[in-house]
């Protein structure tokens, strides 16, 4: 069984860096950083800890996980139980919340505007970067 640890993703996906989530807890950077570049949910997890990651990322602390099975575990448990076909599995309760879901997660800024609901400004990166470098010109001005 493997418990996946997702700060790394909920500090992505708020536009955190490092600085930011120490400033807003309170923790050291050096905690920060063996937290968010941690891919495995850590041994020893203080409950102090995992409020204010939640208080300062505004989660709940299942958010801040995501449980895998091992294949091992999959053949084990398909002899005595079906697992779901339904097609929020593995999604954690914000991104279900959020009607969003884990199963293939965007790759570039333009695959997650393409999931976003709405009409997309830019058709590749590079209109979007035009547009942006255009627009920072015209701040100079």
């Amino acid at each position: 069984m493997s418990v996946k640890w997702r700060l790394n993703v909920l500090m992505a996906e708020r536009y955190l860096k490092n600085k930011d989530l120490t400033e807003a807890t309170g923790m050291h950077p050096v905690t920060i950083s063996k937290l968010k570049n941690s891919q495995e949910m850590p041994e020893r997890l203080e409950r102090a800890t995992l409020e204010k990651l939640c208080a300062a990322l505004n989660c709940q602390p299942g958010d801040l996980m995501l449980w895998e099975p091992d294949s091992e575990t999959v053949e084990t448990s398909d002899s005595t139980h079906q697992p779901s076909k339904h097609k929020h599995q593995g999604a954690s309760p914000s991104e279900l919340r959020r009607g969003l879901s884990t199963e293939k997660p965007p790759q570039t800024s333009i695959d997650l505007l393409d999931s976003l609901p709405g009409q997309r400004p830019f058709k590749t990166a590079e209109e979007a970067d035009q547009y942006l470098q255009q627009e920072r010109g015209s701040w100079d001005n």
